[in-house]
């Protein structure tokens, strides 16, 4: 199993209210993302597909309650925020979470730069996995995914202001970490 999803299409346009049908295009074009925010969050390899799943399961069953307030894209990905959480307290109580095996798709031809794409990847993930669930999922949320920090912060039921510290706390460990790993490159 890899540890990326294929690229598929962008979001859709925003629908105030999503009809049944128009739900099964939703999820075609929000599965990607939903399951690299899953992946970053720290939930196990082997359950991101089915915690993925499970996202848009629970979705299909609120579906009637989204009167659209909010994105969909900010929705889909609150429901994908608890979801990972509970997979991430699943992964505690078994005690055998499985280390990330880092696999990762060659993008060309070339193997130099399938190399490279796949160590960036353990990179950012073993980062992940050091963070504490806040500041991970500031990290994911807000400079993975690109979610914006109000939504971020409503979200988590944080301040903005704590959100925007977070962030500045994530770079500053984020540079340090990549200082560390240049010094060690040969």
């Amino acid at each position: 199993m890899s540890a990326t999803r294929p690229q598929g299409s962008a979001p859709a346009a925003e629908l105030p209210r999503i009809g049944r049908q128009q739900f099964a295009a939703a999820c075609e074009d929000y599965i990607d993302r939903v399951w690299r925010q899953l992946r970053a969050m720290g939930v196990a390899e082997r359950y991101v597909d089915d915690a993925a799943q499970e996202v848009f399961l629970i979705a299909y069953r609120k579906l009637a309650g989204f009167e659209g307030h909010a994105r969909l894209g900010t929705w889909l990905y609150s429901i994908a925020y608890r979801v990972g959480c509970n997979y991430r307290r699943k992964a505690r109580r078994e005690s055998q979470a499985e280390l990330i095996e880092g696999q990762h798709a060659a993008n060309g031809p070339n193997p130099e730069q399938a190399l490279e794409s796949k160590r960036a990847a353990q990179i950012v993930q073993c980062f992940c996995d050091g963070l504490s669930e806040k500041l991970r999922d500031v990290f994911v949320l807000c400079l993975l995914e690109g979610q914006p920090a109000p939504e971020v912060a409503e979200l988590l039921r944080v301040s903005e202001n704590t959100v925007y510290s977070r962030i500045r706390l994530v770079r500053a460990a984020f540079r340090k970490e990549l200082s560390h790993l240049e010094v060690e490159l040969p």
